[in-house]
């Protein structure tokens, strides 16, 4: 009996403790504003003066999934960097081939081509960029989870195993508001600018979407991050990650709701007036 015990509580000893609550978050139940645009998924929000999170569905948060055109933001950045795109003026030449969204069938400066998430512009760019570059800037940038390689070049952003979680995206975007990036300052600041969304008098709301488009074994998973600044100094982050339900195609509550969530839930905690 006595050897029993012992083992237990040697047993009992050896065991991983529980994880605490991270500290600084608080859960909130959003649910109601995913439901009425049909969606499930994740949206995390950071207080950058009070240096607190709230979080829906905080799990969801930690989990990694395919940027998509969210990472436009570096890629952009990395351009600029590099000397392969001149300046976010610069013309992408259309490249004649017709697809399903009409506003990227036409030439474009790289300001509208993020702006309007345009793939083939974006791509075009990333061969510019190469392979070698990309890892050392991912590198620099502290933009981790994305796994480049020569095969896929020019879509590794957009399906594989690269992967960022909710809170990496928060975690760079912040650096880049604070313009903090180990990149020139006058080309964080022409990113920022190209993310600014609607300005008032009450704040400044800056973001960028990204959509992963559905196949034989993906449902469609869209992004909304970006960041809300307001004139006391208090600026909200958010990244939103949202999925169809079962069964379901990305319709206009899809691409529409992504956003609409976002402002929502900044409207209903106080911060968007």
């Amino acid at each position: 009996m006595l050897l029993r015990l012992c083992l237990l509580l040697l047993t009992l000893l050896t065991l991983p403790a529980t994880a605490p609550p991270e500290p600084g978050l608080t859960e909130r139940n959003f649910q109601p504003l995913f439901d009425k645009y049909g969606l499930r998924g994740s949206l995390l929000l950071y207080d950058a003066k009070a240096g607190k999170y709230v979080a829906y569905n905080p799990k969801r948060c930690r989990q990694g999934f395919i940027p998509a055109s969210t990472f436009k933001i570096p890629n952009t950045l990395i351009g600029l960097e590099t000397g392969a795109l001149r300046d976010t003026a610069e013309i992408c030449k259309w490249d004649g081939v017709k697809r399903s969204f009409p506003q990227w069938n036409e030439d474009m400066t790289y300001a509208r081509a993020l702006r309007v998430s345009c793939v083939p512009c974006y791509q075009q760019l990333a061969r510019r960029v190469g392979v070698a570059r990309y890892q050392q800037q991912l590198r620099r940038l502290g933009y981790p989870g994305m796994q480049v390689t020569a095969a896929t070049l020019d879509t590794f952003w957009l399906g594989g195993p690269s992967r960022l979680t909710s809170f990496e995206q928060i975690a760079f975007l912040r650096r880049l508001q604070a313009e903090k990036l180990p990149v020139a300052l006058r080309h964080q600041r022409a990113v920022k600018q190209l993310l600014v969304l609607r300005q008032t008098p009450a704040y400044t709301f800056c973001g960028k979407s990204g959509w992963r488009f559905r196949s034989a074994t993906n449902r469609d998973i869209g992004w909304f991050v970006g960041w809300l600044a307001r004139p006391d100094g208090r600026t909200i982050f958010f990244a939103l990650n949202a999925e169809t339900q079962p069964d379901h195609v990305a319709d206009e509550r899809f691409q529409t709701g992504r956003r609409a969530i976002v402002e929502q839930a900044l409207a209903e905690l106080g911060w968007m007036q």
